[in-house]
């Protein structure tokens, strides 16, 4: 299988050349917008009320059910990517196995594949995902150390027990002879001896490992999430600003659909405020959203650089990471969204 980080080099088509889509790339339903971890550079740690701290719930399977068949009756090419993952750990879900199971039958996407912190990786869960052929699974590991563990996270888990999970997974795999799910176990860079204590950690349950690079949800109340984790590192926000470029247009409400536990649907995988939510698959169905005139006016948002007059992308700069955002599409004539 190629590994996850040359995904995006694979097949790779200019997204300028190709707009406007008449489906979107990527499609990620949120299983749970619980989590059991409070990581210091998420939302999930915020103390003050907001709008995921009001919507902490698993989805219902049979909403799910219903956002299935809408993807499955949408005519046209595979998705390239579903991801049963969001704003919270999905192995909360007790139905994950179950909702994998319907998406691979379903056969609407080139890949289906999970983010998760693999500490609630059951057998019975990782039986699911070799049986039912998950394409890939993403593992946040947020330390090598207990104890910065424990300081990131607010979890007092044995870290030893996610190598634990994942090595068992991967005795599941080759019981069955299945090469599926592949295994990318990622951490944020710590800029520190931490990034090689973590690889020899993990190299033995992964296959592929790799160290990401920070970056900021929205911001709330003018805080960036990423100071809570690296305080004064100088060589983390260096590199922050060595990733980022000069755009204008945010791509993703051109290639994405994110649909949240409760069926709110936005084209962003970032905005834990809800500020970009444009409809819900209770009252309108994806295809039907994707071609609203909600949809449209969010693009002729970014294309006009009017990102201030939305709460969630006026504290966003996200979509200037060299890192995460691939494409670039500033410029593009707006007139041809109609086309």
């Amino acid at each position: 299988m190629i590994s996850y980080t040359q995904l995006h080099a694979t097949n790779r088509q200019n997204l300028v050349d190709v707009l406007p889509l008449k489906k979107p790339f990527t499609v990620l339903i949120e299983p749970s917008s619980l989590c059991n971890f409070r990581c210091v550079h998420c939302f999930q740690s915020l103390k003050e009320e907001n709008f995921l701290s009001r919507l902490r719930l698993n989805m219902d399977l049979s909403l799910y059910r219903k956002i299935i068949e809408q993807l499955r009756s949408w005519s046209g090419a595979k998705l390239k990517v579903l991801k049963l993952s969001l704003y919270g750990e999905p192995l909360l879900n007790p139905d994950f196995a179950e909702m994998l199971k319907m998406a691979k039958h379903a056969d609407i996407a080139e890949r289906v594949e999970t983010t998760t912190n693999a500490s609630l990786l059951t057998r019975k869960i990782a039986q699911g995902m070799v049986d039912h052929q998950l394409d890939y699974l993403r593992v946040s590991v947020y330390s090598p150390d207990q104890q910065k563990h424990e300081d990131i996270t607010g979890s007092k888990l044995d870290i030893r027990s996610i190598h634990d999970n994942l090595s068992m997974l991967q005795e599941l795999k080759k019981l069955a002879g299945r090469e599926r799910p592949f295994v990318a176990v990622k951490m944020l860079d710590t800029y520190g001896p931490g990034n090689d204590d973590f690889i020899k950690m993990y190299q033995d349950v992964a296959d592929e490992i790799y160290i990401d690079k920070p970056h900021n949800w929205t911001m709330t109340e003018g805080a960036r999430f990423t100071d809570a984790l690296y305080k004064d590192t100088a060589a983390a926000v260096q590199d922050m600003h060595a990733e980022s470029q000069h755009r204008r247009v945010c791509p993703m409400a051109f290639t994405t659909m994110a649909v949240r536990s409760n069926g709110d649907v936005a084209p962003c995988c970032i905005d834990f405020n809800g500020g970009t939510n444009l409809g819900n698959v209770n009252r309108i169905d994806l295809k039907g959203l994707w071609l609203s005139e909600a949809w449209h006016k969010f693009m002729l948002m970014q294309l006009e650089d009017r990102k201030q007059d939305n709460v969630s992308c006026s504290r966003c700069d996200f979509y200037k990471s060299g890192h995460y955002i691939k494409d670039n599409i500033d410029g593009f004539d707006a007139r041809k969204l109609r086309c």
